[in-house]
C-alpha cells in the first residue's frame, strides 16, 4: 500500500511538472508568436521571419511563406540573411519581424550552419547562437526560435560566443563563407533577443509538399495574396515537424529558454508523426480558408520527408 502511494504521488508529480512545462511553453509561443483571432490566410505569419538553409528549401519556397504574411530569407551566407532582416524591418515599418524562426542545420549542435549543399566546396556559413543575438538586437529582433537538429547543445557555453571550427564533427564542413562569432565583451544576459529552444534535444525533420495538397479555396488565396504582394503564386514549400507544431499550437511542443544539452542525441520523431502533423497543418489551412470563402470546397494527397 506504501509502495503504491508513493508510486501514485511520483505519478502525480509528473504530471504536474508536464502540465506545467506546457503551460511555459503555451506562454512563451503566446509571445513569440501572437495567434490572433479570425486573422485571414495572408497574414498568419504578420512579424514573423524565417531563415532557411538552402538545402532544406526547395525551388519557390519563400513564395509560400511570404504568401501567409511572413518574411522569408534563404541563402548560405549569414552576412547576407542578417543584412536582408534588417533591410525587411527598415523598409516595412507596419510589418515588422519581431521573431524570427530558424529553419537551419544544428550541425549536431555545434553551430547554425546554412549551405547550397552538402558538397564541402558548397557555399556555406555558420553563426554562434550569442553573435545571432548581438547581430539582431539593434534590429528589433525580440525571439529567435531554434528548429535545428539537437539545438540544446548549440546553447552549450563552451560555443555560445564562439564556435570551436575543430570540432571534429563529421557535419561540421568548410567554411567556405566564414564563420560569425559574437564578440569577446558581448554579454548576453544584456541582450533584448531570447533565445527559445525545444525543451529537448533530438533530430528535426522536414516535408517537401506541393501547394495542391491544399483545398482549391487555400490555393486561391495563396494565390490572391501573392499577386497582392507582387510574388509568384506559391508551388512547392518545405516545413519542419517543429514550425507545424507551432502554428498549430501543437500541446506536445515542449520549449526553453534556459539550460544546455551536452549530449548528442540520435532520436528521430517517427515517419508517422510527421505525416500526421502535416495532415493537421493542412487541415489548419484549409479551415482559415473556408472561413474566408465558404462557398469553395476541400481536397488532399501527398509529401515526402528529410532528416535534417
Amino acid at each position: 500500500m506504501f509502495r503504491k502511494a508513493i508510486v501514485l504521488a511520483a505519478t502525480l508529480l509528473l504530471a504536474a511538472a508536464v502540465a506545467s512545462a506546457d503551460q511555459a511553453s503555451s506562454a512563451l509561443l503566446a509571445r513569440a508568436f501572437p495567434e490572433k483571432a479570425a486573422t485571414p490566410l495572408s497574414e498568419l505569419g504578420r512579424g514573423v521571419g524565417i531563415v532557411f538553409t538552402p538545402d532544406l528549401s526547395v525551388p519557390g519556397n519563400c513564395r509560400f511563406y511570404g504568401a501567409l504574411g511572413f518574411a522569408c530569407f534563404e541563402n548560405p551566407d549569414w552576412n547576407i540573411v542578417l543584412d536582408q532582416i534588417r533591410t525587411w524591418n527598415i523598409d516595412h515599418p507596419r510589418s515588422l519581424v519581431r521573431t524570427l524562426v530558424l529553419e537551419t542545420h544544428g550541425t549536431n549542435g555545434n553551430g547554425l550552419k546554412l549551405q547550397g549543399s552538402y558538397d564541402p566546396g558548397a557555399p556555406r556559413s555558420y553563426i554562434s547562437v550569442g553573435a545571432l543575438q548581438q547581430r539582431l538586437d539593434p534590429d528589433g529582433i525580440r525571439y529567435i526560435i531554434i528548429s535545428a537538429c539537437n539545438s540544446g547543445r548549440l546553447l552549450r557555453p563552451s560555443i555560445y560566443l564562439a564556435l570551436d571550427p575543430n570540432n571534429g564533427d563529421k557535419l561540421f564542413l568548410p567554411a567556405t563563407l566564414g564563420i560569425i562569432d559574437a564578440s569577446e565583451d558581448f554579454d548576453p544576459s544584456h541582450s533584448d533577443v531570447t533565445v527559445i529552444a525545444p525543451g529537448s534535444s533530438h533530430i528535426e525533420t522536414s516535408l517537401a509538399a506541393n501547394v495542391r495538397e491544399l483545398a482549391p479555396v487555400t490555393r486561391r488565396l495563396l494565390a490572391q495574396s501573392a499577386r497582392a504582394r507582387h510574388i509568384k503564386p506559391p508551388h512547392d514549400f518545405a516545413i519542419s515537424d517543429m514550425l507545424m507544431e507551432i502554428m498549430l499550437r501543437d500541446p506536445r511542443l515542449s520549449l526553453s529558454t534556459t539550460g544546455y544539452v551536452d549530449a548528442l542525441s540520435p532520436e528521430v520523431p517517427p515517419v508517422s508523426a510527421s505525416e500526421a502533423l502535416f495532415r493537421s497543418f493542412k487541415a489548419h489551412l484549409n479551415a482559415i480558408a473556408a472561413q474566408e470563402l465558404p462557398k469553395m470546397t476541400a481536397k488532399i494527397p501527398s509529401s515526402k520527408r528529410a532528416a535534417r
